[in-house]
This record gives C-alpha cells, sequence and structure tokens, in this order.
C-alpha cells in the first residue's frame, strides 16, 4: 500500500486550533465594520481596463470613485457623492461613457439605482 493511499493523520494541537479559529464568525468592532463596507463595495470595469467606478453605500449617499488611466501612465480619480437618484441619474445622463461602453454603462445605473434604493 502506497503512502498515498494510507487514512490521513490527525491534526497538531496548533493546527486543529487554527481551523477553530477560522470557522468562527467574523470579529465585530473596526475591523469587522471595514470588511462589511468592503464586502458592499462594487467595483465595475471596462474590458480595456481604462475606466473603472467604484459605488460604495454611505450614510451620505452613493459615493462613486471614477478611475480613468491613460495610456502613458497618468490617472485621473474622481470621487462624488449622490443624496439621491435623481442626482444620480443626472450624473449618468452626462457621463461620456454611455456611447464608449454601453454594457459598462448599463451596469453603472442598476448598481447605482440598487444602492440607493431604500431598504424595506
Amino acid at each position: 500500500m502506497d503512502r498515498i493511499d494510507e487514512p490521513a493523520r490527525p491534526l497538531g494541537a496548533k493546527r486543529a486550533a487554527l481551523q477553530l479559529r477560522r470557522k468562527r464568525p467574523a470579529v465585530t468592532g473596526v475591523r469587522g465594520k471595514v470588511q462589511a463596507l468592503r464586502a458592499a463595495e462594487v467595483t465595475l470595469t471596462s474590458q480595456d481596463e481604462r475606466v473603472a467606478f467604484t459605488l460604495r453605500p454611505t450614510a451620505l449617499g452613493l459615493l462613486v470613485e471614477r478611475t480613468q488611466r491613460q495610456p502613458m501612465g497618468t490617472r485621473l480619480i474622481q470621487v462624488m457623492v449622490f443624496a439621491d437618484q435623481e442626482v444620480f441619474d443626472r450624473w449618468c445622463e452626462v457621463e461620456p461613457l454611455r456611447f464608449g461602453d454601453a454594457l459598462l454603462y448599463s451596469k453603472l445605473r442598476r448598481e447605482g439605482h440598487a444602492a440607493l434604493a431604500p431598504t424595506q
């Protein structure tokens, strides 16, 4: 019988403790809140990766971070906060991306509307 076919050896004390710690729920407090915010964050990127949008719900409204990369390595980052869906829709109407990448534009609007929708 080969060694690979033998039953697995029991875990050592340190390894067993590590696996138990990993199974416990996430830590509450500042670290847990940061992890929850990261989970609610959505990043949308164009296929050529020149334009990226990060949407993050906040207490003030929807925070949208628009990152545009130029071919020569420069980067333009714009950060906006939208208090309601009406203001977000007005901004979307003048966003030049709607002509360049319609699929990314529709995802941006859909995710923005979902983030701004009132929770019931």
